[in-house]
């Protein structure tokens, strides 16, 4: 097909369109106008286990074959990002591909088939899922945004034995300080500087368990620091230093122990992909697409 003239192809209901470009309206004879297959679509992904249902509109364009050739759908003619202006006619005094294009409306449908084909066979939307907690990502979501939600229900699975473990050992730390006064009240002389002495490293200790409990990744941290050698004790007071250092020991490496464990789930995801069926392509024009190129 060549020449001067526009011609059409007049394919029984399929439309024809020219593509609008700078150089093309310039009429420059740089350039001839190559037939390709255009055809415009809905796709939607469907999954049950994700919850989700999710439509697209796409175009795809391939090079129209000449004679008995098969179409290339994985060339594309050109990329439609987003569909430019057409024109339902051509620019007077442009020039033509030379080809074989003698193609039917049978040809049109059997070129759809394939592109529906290729798709069901190679299309997937992809999202990230937590196996966890069931969690399945929009498909527009970054990563990242993912992880955030993922954070948030982990925070929130081991929040109680947090609780639990705070009120674990600010029992304890109330069971030393029953010890400790019962002791002082039964010695035989009383000494008020030991009492407040012991008063002190109670509340001291009370601060920084407290202290370790207010955040879990913060009170983790927090909990490698050493304990300040301003606090001095007593020679009379090794036991009760002894009953605290435990106590925060055994804290801390139980917050460690969970703040692994929160990790651990706040991290974790899969990738999870959803397929097509053929019903799941819906054809929403099918058309031929003249688009200049270069000679």
């Amino acid at each position: 097909m060549t020449g001067q003239e526009p011609k059409k192809l007049n394919i029984e209901g399929v439309s024809e369109f020219w593509l609008r470009a700078e150089d093309a309206e310039s009429g420059s004879s740089e350039r001839v106008w190559r037939p390709a297959v255009l055809i415009e679509c809905s796709i939607n992904f469907r999954s049950l286990r994700a919850g989700l249902n999710h439509s697209e509109e796409r175009s795809y364009t391939a090079w129209l074959p000449e004679g008995n050739l098969a179409i290339d759908w994985d060339l594309p003619a050109i990329a439609l990002n987003s569909m430019p202006q057409l024109a339902s006619l051509p620019t007077l005094n442009i020039r033509y591909h030379p080809g074989d294009y003698m193609i039917l409306k049978a040809d049109i449908e059997q070129y759809e088939s394939e592109l529906i084909n290729k798709l069901v066979r190679n299309e997937r939307l992809q999202v990230f899922f937590n196996p966890v907690f069931g969690l399945f990502s929009d498909p527009e979501d970054p990563l990242e945004q993912f992880l955030a939600r993922v954070a948030e229900a982990a925070l929130s699975r081991v929040e109680p034995e947090m609780k639990h473990l705070r009120n674990r050992f600010e029992l304890q730390l109330e069971q030393v300080r029953e010890a400790h006064t019962s002791k002082g009240a039964h010695a035989e002389e009383l000494n008020l500087e030991s009492f407040i002495s012991h008063k002190l490293h109670l509340f001291e200790s009370e601060n920084r368990l407290a202290a370790m409990f207010s955040t879990l990744a913060g009170a983790v941290f927090g909990t490698t620091e050493p304990r300040p050698d301003t606090e001095i004790y007593q020679s009379d007071e090794a036991e009760l230093r002894e009953d605290l250092d435990r106590i925060e020991q055994e804290a801390s490496e139980a917050l460690r122990t969970l703040y692994e464990e929160y990790l651990k789930l706040a991290n974790e995801y899969d990738v999870f992909q959803i397929g097509l069926q053929p019903d799941n392509v819906q054809v929403i024009r099918r058309s031929i697409l003249w688009i200049p190129v270069g000679v």
